[in-house]
């Protein structure tokens, strides 16, 4: 189930290899047209996009992080994706590659970011931080220093909030957004 941790979710749903960092997103408790069309809105049309989604689980959903409106990588305000009863788990295997950061994940529930996990100190929480999940990462004793931690604390993140292995062959991929991706004029300076 980790493997787009390691190699980026575009790469994970079998595309050749991808040059740009991209954001894989769990949503429970929204449609997917409406998540998709809410990234849209925020100029993050998404690359590819799983199948139906059954009451009470969880879709899956993959965007750029650059925004090509605005030439940059500005942040996403996923607050207003996150209505009552919604709950968003993002995961940023890359959030910078050209300065080999570590994977970032995020956690929302009814609007609120209640947990963000920076992997290179996933116990780390503060005021404009939060970490629900700092107790439940301490605990688990995953050793950063470890070969494969990165996948283990995805794996430990996953299992906490019940998110099971997207079918990579049940995602559509959406070839338009990616060639008008690629083929875009650079933004303003």
């Amino acid at each position: 189930m980790t493997e787009w941790i390691d190699k980026g979710a575009m790469a994970w749903l079998g595309e050749a290899p991808y040059d740009e960092e991209t954001v894989l997103v769990f949503y429970q408790g929204i449609g997917t047209a409406e998540i998709r069309e809410g990234l849209i809105a925020r100029h993050r049309t998404p690359f590819a996009y799983g199948g139906d989604v059954p009451p009470g689980g969880w879709g899956v959903v993959v965007h750029p992080m650059c925004d090509p409106a605005h030439g940059g990588f500005g942040d996403i305000d996923y607050r207003g994706l996150c209505p009552p009863g919604a709950q968003l788990m993002i995961f940023v295997p890359e959030p910078c590659a050209a300065k080999a950061h570590g994977p970032q994940a995020f956690h929302y529930r009814d609007g609120e970011a209640v947990t963000c996990i920076d992997y290179e100190d996933p116990e780390g929480s503060g005021e404009y931080w939060p970490n629900e999940m700092a107790p439940l990462i301490a605990a688990s004793g995953i050793d950063l220093e470890d070969e494969g931690y990165e996948r283990r604390l995805t794996r430990l993140i996953c299992d906490h909030l019940g998110l099971t292995e997207p079918d990579p062959a049940a995602c559509t991929v959406d070839r338009d957004a990616l060639a008008a991706y690629h083929n875009r004029e650079p933004g303003p300076a």
